[in-house]
């Protein structure tokens, strides 16, 4: 096992598990509308003097009232924050509330010890489950948006491009697993690796001084460019024998060039079985007829081919026979969570009806690993799996 899930699912470690247990519990709550009554014992803001293994012992004994005769739940977060979950109408938690208040009296209880209610309040406990993490407002944050420099000239450009045909890509590769983790699991699994160029890197390099993003069309083309050189390499007989279970995303261009077919052909049926080739719904949408004929290649081959780059907008708005494919990437965005009645419906129905074929990526937050259970997917890519947080 890789030290990211050793990570997550080592013993020092399940408070990140107790953070995706409780935002799960908190959406179910108002999926149901299940009633639950929530104690947010918030020790981070305690002083250092009171957080000695002594206080510590002191406020679990001051909790043991609600555990012991009620179903309550008991939920500890990065950072040390405790959190108590129990049915209404939750007379208890106001016991267990006031004794702490006088074993704590340094903060006022109502910053100290909220009591919360479930799912009136469920919004309000993520927001602070994910501030636990360190996560606030982080999935919502627009990225910095970069100057625009100016483009590269034709000769740079085919300078460039001559450089990438006897480039050593290795240092410039990313590597990502993608996870399967239902909900309950004890340990994620990894299913496989995404392995991709990081082209701004390599742009850097080869271009310096000069932005891709200025013309559109050399951007392609060096995507493509690039993408053939990391084919190459990988079709060396020893590169490709340790490829294993991989994810390659691609351009359509790239999968119809020499490189890729080198690369299958060496890889063999066995090897071509644990290979998923994923080409952006972009590509889908501006060239239907060059992606039917990959998903033909992928049939005749036995590699599975994926939609990567799935935005939910999209999601109602392509037919379902589009998105028959072993492998669909659904990008996670914050707004999907505050989606009206009406939108989620069109997002569910959007969804496969086989949701092992769903990989949502960008989960990096424990609200996107809840959001994902509660449609049945099961198959993750982000940071809260990678242990980054």
């Amino acid at each position: 096992m890789s030290l990211a899930v050793a990570d997550l699912t080592a013993e020092g470690n399940a408070s990140l598990r107790d953070a995706m247990a409780l935002a799960t519990l908190a959406r179910d709550c108002v999926a149901s509308g299940v009633e639950r009554r929530v104690l947010h014992l918030r020790l981070s803001l305690l002083p250092a003097r009171l957080r000695e293994r002594r206080h510590q012992r002191l406020v679990r004994e001051a909790l043991a009232p609600v555990l012991r005769p009620t179903r309550a739940r008991l939920f500890e977060l990065p950072g040390g924050d405790l959190v108590a979950l129990s049915p209404p109408p939750g007379e208890h938690l106001e016991e267990v509330r006031r004794s702490l208040a006088n074993l704590l009296p340094e903060i006022p209880v109502e910053t100290l010890l909220p009591i919360l209610r479930l799912p009136a309040e469920a919004a309000r406990l993520l927001t602070l489950v994910e501030a636990a993490l360190g996560l606030h407002g982080t999935a919502q944050a627009p990225a910095p948006v970069a100057p625009v420099g100016l483009a590269p000239s034709g000769a740079e450009m085919d300078a460039a491009l001559r450089a990438l045909t006897t480039a050593n890509l290795t240092a410039f590769l990313r590597r990502q697993t993608i996870w399967r983790l239902a909900s309950g699991d004890e340990q994620a699994e990894p299913l496989w690796t995404e392995l991709r160029p990081h082209l701004p890197d390599v742009a850097a390099a080869l271009l310096p001084g000069r932005s891709l993003s200025a013309a559109p069309h050399l951007a392609r083309r060096f995507r493509q460019a690039t993408e053939r050189r990391m084919l190459a390499e990988l079709a060396h007989p020893q590169e490709a024998r340790a490829l294993g279970d991989a994810c390659l995303p691609l351009s359509l261009g790239a999968v119809t060039e020499a490189e890729f077919l080198r690369l299958d052909a060496v890889l063999g049926p066995q090897g071509r079985a644990r290979l998923v080739v994923c080409l952006g719904a972009s590509e889908l949408l501006a060239d239907p007829a060059g992606f039917a004929l990959v998903r033909r290649l992928s049939l005749q081959r036995g590699w599975r081919l994926g939609l990567d780059e799935m935005e939910p907008a999209l999601l109602p708005l392509l037919p379902p026979r589009r998105l028959d494919l072993p492998v669909l990437r659904l990008r996670f965005r914050p707004e999907m969570l505050s989606a009206d009645g009406p939108m989620r419906a069109a997002l569910d129905a959007g969804l496969p009806e086989d949701r092992s074929r769903v990989v949502l990526t960008g989960a990096d937050v424990p609200v996107a690993i809840a959001w994902g259970w509660q449609r049945g997917i099961t198959r993750f890519m982000g940071r809260v799996l990678e242990a980054r947080i």
